[in-house]
């Protein structure tokens, strides 16, 4: 994986521009911050940004919490979409975090980027909501590498009452 560096703060904004529609609140000052970090992917013209978690910490309405260890996706853009270049960055980014479950959220209403989770083999796990009234709706995505494989047509009631 190639870890953005300082000087490629701007061509990762541009990309971030591109897509102001999906990515309103990207600020260049918490990308320069997640740079220096080590947490941003620039590849191919496509950025990833992601973190691992510290401690254990519940997302939305998903019956377990995160795994110390685990990364969360925050972010990915492609500067050209539909060239299949953030599907070649996405699986090795998967590839890269290997043995990690992957988490994500997405905006209930970003169909294209849950029709693109879900051919990755993510499964949607639960809900959540942001802004200060709750009032963007959204999903949460799980890649789970251990103990089991979820896949989207995994039984969540099932498996919380074992």
């Amino acid at each position: 994986m190639n870890h953005a560096v300082k000087k490629d703060l701007n061509d990762i904004m541009e990309v971030f521009k591109i897509h102001k529609d999906t990515f309103p609140h990207v600020r260049s000052d918490k990308i320069e911050r997640m740079i220096n970090e080590g947490k941003v992917i620039w590849e191919d013209e496509v950025v990833i940004t992601y973190n691992h978690y510290k401690r254990s910490q519940r997302i939305g309405t998903y019956y377990r919490s995160t795994r110390k260890g685990d990364c969360v996706l925050h972010q990915i853009a492609a500067k050209n979409q539909g060239d299949g270049s953030a599907k070649k960055v996405f699986l090795r980014f998967l590839e890269f975090n290997k043995g990690k479950d992957v988490w994500l959220s997405v905006r209930a209403e970003n169909k294209r980027a849950i029709a693109f989770y879900e051919k990755q083999d993510f499964a949607e796990v639960g809900d959540i909501e942001w802004g200060k009234e709750n009032q963007i709706k959204g999903k949460v995505f799980l890649f789970d590498a251990v103990p089991f494989h979820v896949t989207k047509d995994t039984d969540f009631n099932e498996l919380a009452s074992n």
